[in-house]
């Protein structure tokens, strides 16, 4: 009854919405690419099937990082594998394109209505079917099972809204998990919370989170010197470097650095917003508290005479860390629930980020304990960690080398995933 309602539900928000969304889209030239693909026509580089043929599913540019640990375990184990990665936004396509293109056919997933679901899955006729994260689309999920498609639920995690949300359609929801053969959670938590959903214990592994395998610690002090270089800063002139900020961080940050300049008049403070459609908004937040900056696009062309970078660019930031003292977690001042602090500690830099850390709260665990990573909760926090490190070098220095020792230790996820999904097709 609920996936009826479900369908009749979808299918009337299609019929009232696309049709303004296509003229909009032909009057705006917006979002036009992939259409096709969103509608089912899918066409493939390789349309004779030759061996096995996995389709894997990335949400977005963060379940890419996964996909790109992911891959290569299970072509160890696949070596003649097909791999079709589907991602919903734009920009998780282009990502798709650049970092899997080589190894992947790339496209937009198909809207999860039935005409648009079948037309894609006989076109690309799967063998396997893998999701990475948490993403339940009940139609394809349900279809794809029903052409025996075998399915697999990987990185499976479950943070404590989601699962109030899902919880609430409990009857829909275990339906739809129950079609997946195997589940990869994160933690136990994630393991627990699939199971009061209704998944079988004996159907769910708790196995890590793989995109951590992709962080690479032996990155070499080449890289920072480069960016330094960059930057036009010494190799002891300190940087902060704030990572994928949400609105509301940018200007508590700020006045932490305005307070630091005080203490430190050398320091750098690099922004890199997690969204650069905020580029407008936090230039103008700037230029309203009289403070110079510098685009980080522009600044090689051009003397550095601000000491504040706002980094513009996509795809750079987990290098940009490298070049870092000490880096702030983004996402965390603001109840977004935080975003991953180990693409920092991978260079061996301790991590700052706010109360707000549920959606990495296993990362958090094992950060803190080492003394790599450390909650504020305020600017002036903010100024009194930092400052901290700088007067203690003997302590920024243990906890740096306890950064990456953590990155080390939480690894192995992919392999242990890949040999799952051998396991159980």
């Amino acid at each position: 009854m609920f996936y009826l309602i479900y369908q009749v539900i979808s299918w009337l928000l299609f019929v009232l919405v696309f049709p303004i969304f296509l003229v909009f889209s032909l009057v705006t030239g917006k979002h036009r690419t992939g259409l096709g693909e969103r509608l089912g026509h899918i066409t493939l580089p390789f349309p004779n099937r030759t061996s096995t043929r996995i389709w894997l599913h990335a949400a977005s540019v963060g379940e890419l990082q996964a996909a790109k640990a992911l891959i290569p375990e299970i072509k160890k184990l696949y070596s003649e594998a097909e791999f079709i990665v589907s991602t919903v936004t734009e920009q998780g396509n282009i990502q798709a394109q650049k970092e899997l293109g080589q190894v992947a056919h790339c496209i937009f997933a198909p809207l999860d209505l039935l005409f648009f679901v079948k037309r894609s899955l006989k076109t690309v006729q799967p063998d396997i079917y893998i999701c990475l994260e948490t993403e339940l689309w009940p139609t394809f999920i349900k279809q794809a099972k029903k052409m025996g498609i075998k399915l697999f639920l990987l990185n499976g995690r479950l943070s404590e809204k989601s699962f109030r949300r899902y919880k609430i359609l409990s009857q829909l929801t275990g339906e739809v998990l129950s079609c997946y053969k195997a589940i990869g959670a994160i933690t136990p938590k994630d393991a627990e919370r699939f199971k009061a959903l209704g998944v079988k214990p004996e159907n769910i592994s708790t196995l890590g989170n793989v995109k951590y395998d992709s962080l690479d610690t032996s990155g070499t002090s080449q890289v920072g010197m480069n960016f330094r270089q960059y930057l036009q800063v010494t190799n002891d002139q300190p940087v902060l470097v704030a990572g994928s900020t949400r609105t509301g961080e940018d200007e508590l940050l700020l006045s932490a650095f305005k307070e630091l300049w005080n203490y430190q008049d050398d320091m750098i403070l690099v922004l890199a917003p997690r969204h650069l459609n905020r580029l407008e908004k936090l230039t103008a937040c700037l230029n309203d508290i009289d403070i110079d900056f510098h685009l980080w696009s522009a600044l090689g062309k051009n003397e550095r005479a601000a000491k504040v970078i706002i980094l513009d660019t996509m795809g750079e930031l987990a290098q940009v860390y490298s070049a870092a003292t000490l880096v702030f977690c983004g996402g965390s001042l603001v109840n977004i629930g935080g975003h991953n602090p180990l693409e920092a500690a991978a260079w061996g830099k301790p991590i700052i980020y706010g109360p707000y850390m549920q959606n990495v709260a296993d990362v958090r665990e094992m950060l803190e304990p080492q003394g790599a990573g450390f909650t504020v909760n305020s600017a002036q926090e903010i100024t009194k960690i930092v400052r901290h490190f700088l007067d203690n070098p003997a302590e920024y220095e243990k906890a740096a080398q306890m950064a990456k020792k953590v990155v080390t230790q939480c690894q192995g996820a992919a392999q242990r995933q890949a040999k799952l999904v051998l396991r159980d097709s």
